[in-house]
């Protein structure tokens, strides 16, 4: 979650009901291999389910986790300490500043995929003989 939750951070986990939990938010959940910490990115009802299903992704990932079931969520993360201080997470402009900074986050995301594709090696194709 580099550079919103640096490694070694202590987390500050508050409740949620699976419900209020909007796209922006960074959730606690239980994962096969272990706690997770990571924004919400998507949000989808599947008739199926008896809740909805989270799609996350770290800050610093190129790549979304596997859906999350509402019973998988533990809360959400409302701050951090750091250096000794408690800081909060909260994105503040109401929903356009969620918006704004989800799209600034899809967009980092996005040129980081471009770059890495740009940079990857070529493969030489063999012709026939």
């Amino acid at each position: 979650m580099s550079p919103t939750i640096r490694n070694g951070e202590c987390l500050i986990v508050a409740p949620v009901d699976a419900a209020r939990v909007t796209v922006g938010d960074i959730v606690f959940c239980q994962m096969r291999r272990g706690p997770l910490a990571h924004r919400v990115c998507a949000i989808e009802s599947r008739p199926h389910e008896p809740g909805p299903t989270f799609t996350l992704y770290g800050d610093a990932s190129l790549d979304g986790d596997l859906p999350v079931a509402a019973q998988q969520l533990r809360g959400r993360v409302v701050g951090v300490e750091r250096g000794g201080q408690r800081l909060s997470l909260k994105i503040f402009g109401g929903p356009i500043g969620r918006a704004a900074f989800m799209f600034a986050l899809q967009l980092r995301r996005s040129i980081r995929v471009a770059r890495a594709r740009w940079n990857a090696p070529l493969i030489p194709a063999t012709l026939p003989r």
